[in-house]
C-alpha cells in the first residue's frame, strides 16, 4: 500500500459517515413528533456536520499550496509510481474518475466558505464583500462520491468499505438498529405526540385533521413501530 493512503482513506470514511448520519437525521419526521423548541440539539448538529463536511473535502481535493498532503497530490505520486507500461491503463482509469466542471465549481465554492467562514472570519466576509455559498446536503453527497470514485480508481481492484460496519448495508448486523435509528426511534416512541391518541384524545380530536396524506404515512408507520394501533 502507497504511504499515506490511510490517512486519506480515514478521511474520507469520516466524511461518508457524517453524509450518513446527517441524512438519517434530514429523513426523521420531526415536525410530527418535536416542537421547534426542542431541536436545538439536532440544528447544532446538523450544523457541525456541514461544517465538518466541508473541511475534510475541501483539504483533500482544494488545497494545493506547501507540503499538505491531498488525494490530488496522492493520485500524481501513485501515477509516478506506476510502471511505463501500464501508464496509459491507469490514465484511463483516471479518467473516468476525473471531476466535472460542476463538481470543480462546487469545490471552488466550498473552499470559499472554509477560507472566509469556516476555517476562518475574514474582514472581506464581515464588511459583506463577499458571497459565500453552503452546500445542501444533496451537493456534499455529489462532492463525496467523486472523491469516493477518485479514491476506488486508486484501490487497483480492491473495494473498501467507506462507511463503519454497523452502518453498512452490505454487513450482517447482530443488532437490528444501529445507533442513531436507536436515537430516532427513541425520540419518536417517547414523543407526547405519538401517544396523543390514547392519552389525550380531546386533544387528539384537534390534531387529528392537521395529519394528512404523507405526514399521515409516516406517523402511522411510526405507531406501526411501537406496536400502536393506526390512527
Amino acid at each position: 500500500m502507497t504511504p499515506g493512503w490511510g490517512f486519506l482513506f480515514s478521511d474520507l470514511v469520516d466524511l461518508n459517515t457524517i453524509i450518513y448520519l446527517a441524512e438519517q437525521i434530514i429523513a426523521f419526521p420531526f415536525d410530527l413528533f418535536v416542537s421547534p423548541d426542542d431541536q436545538t440539539f439536532f440544528s447544532v448538529v446538523m450544523h457541525s456536520f456541514s461544517d465538518s463536511a466541508v473541511l475534510t473535502i475541501t483539504k483533500l481535493a482544494t488545497d494545493q499550496a506547501g507540503d499538505l498532503f491531498t488525494l490530488l497530490r496522492f493520485k500524481n505520486r501513485v501515477r509516478d509510481l506506476i510502471k511505463p507500461e501500464y501508464r496509459d491503463a491507469f490514465d484511463a482509469r483516471l479518467k473516468e474518475a476525473r471531476f466535472d466542471s460542476e463538481t470543480k465549481t462546487m469545490l471552488a465554492k466550498a473552499k470559499d466558505l472554509r477560507n472566509h467562514r469556516i476555517g476562518h472570519t475574514t474582514r472581506d466576509f464581515v464588511a459583506g464583500n463577499v458571497e459565500l455559498f453552503r452546500p445542501s446536503i444533496s451537493q456534499l453527497r455529489d462532492l463525496r462520491d467523486a472523491l469516493n470514485s477518485l479514491l476506488n480508481s486508486l484501490a487497483f481492484n480492491v473495494e473498501y468499505s467507506m462507511l463503519p460496519i454497523p452502518y453498512d448495508s452490505r454487513v450482517v448486523r447482530h443488532h437490528e438498529k444501529t445507533d442513531i435509528e436507536e436515537i430516532l426511534d427513541g425520540i419518536a416512541k417517547n414523543s407526547f405526540f405519538l401517544n396523543m391518541p390514547e392519552r389525550h384524545p380531546e386533544r387528539w380530536k384537534h390534531r387529528r385533521p392537521n395529519l394528512t396524506g404523507d405526514k399521515l404515512k409516516s406517523f402511522n408507520h411510526y405507531r406501526r413501530k411501537f406496536t400502536l394501533p393506526e390512527v
